[in-house]
């Protein structure tokens, strides 16, 4: 059985009247921009039952175009119930379960949805989130290094010494260079890539003030990223 609209439009208003920091981006869809970044919320429906799940998300808005950025997310992460199982809300029974998994994200959610957020606390974040599965089964990989990469550009608009500081870190790392292999990625071009980044960060900026200048993304609600 398929959900109604009438049910889905209380259901996003539930959250937006919650949440009124984010905006509306789309049904289910709710998301403020943080400098580089597009945060936000994501009620996700599941394939097999008429329920949802909501999600913390993280895109990035140095890609060249709406597709691009919201692609694929540097960070996807649910929220658990108080007994660690992963919430599964049913939209006809919405407003039995909405105040507690409210209270629940309120106090998981590792950022902020108010306010400015500090660089500090977005590499806590993303190194938290490298902890976990599936990253979590391989410390090497080349999805780590993606999420490396992701997090010295977030530096990068901070500064370039930021940005060098993450790089150095990234020099440490013994790289599973099979895996980038596998991914079809030359590691030695792929740091390359990182140098040529904190070069041309003036480029990297323009990319993300013009990403911004998207009439979608310009109708956002927007704090900043501080040191």
């Amino acid at each position: 059985m398929s959900i109604g609209k009438e049910i889905k439009k209380k259901v996003n208003g539930d959250w937006q009247n919650a949440f009124s920091e984010l905006s509306l981006y789309a049904q289910s869809k709710l998301y403020k921009v943080v400098s580089p970044l597009i945060i936000g919320l994501e009620l996700i429906k599941s394939p097999f039952t008429d329920s949802y799940s909501p999600y913390l998300v993280i895109y990035p808005l140095w890609k060249k175009d709406l597709k691009a950025i919201f692609d694929y997310p540097i960070l996807l992460r649910d929220f658990k119930t108080k007994k660690g199982f992963q919430y599964d809300i049913p939209y006809e029974n919405h407003g039995m379960f909405f105040d507690d998994v409210l209270d629940s994200i309120r106090k998981q959610s590792p950022l902020p949805f108010e306010g400015n957020i500090s660089l500090k606390q977005l590499v806590a974040v993303l190194d938290e989130y490298s902890k976990t599965p599936p990253l979590s089964a391989s410390p090497n990989s080349y999805l780590q290094a993606d999420l490396q990469k992701a997090k010295l550009k977030i530096a990068l608009t901070v500064s370039s010494e930021e940005a060098q500081s993450i790089l150095e870190q990234i020099h440490k790392r013994n790289w599973d260079v099979n895996h980038f292999k596998a991914c079809g990625i030359n590691i030695n071009k792929w740091f390359q890539s990182l140098h040529d980044a904190i070069v041309e960060r003036d480029e990297f900026l323009n990319q993300i003030d013009a990403s911004k200048q998207n009439k979608k993304i310009a109708n956002l609600q927007s704090s900043e990223l501080t040191e």
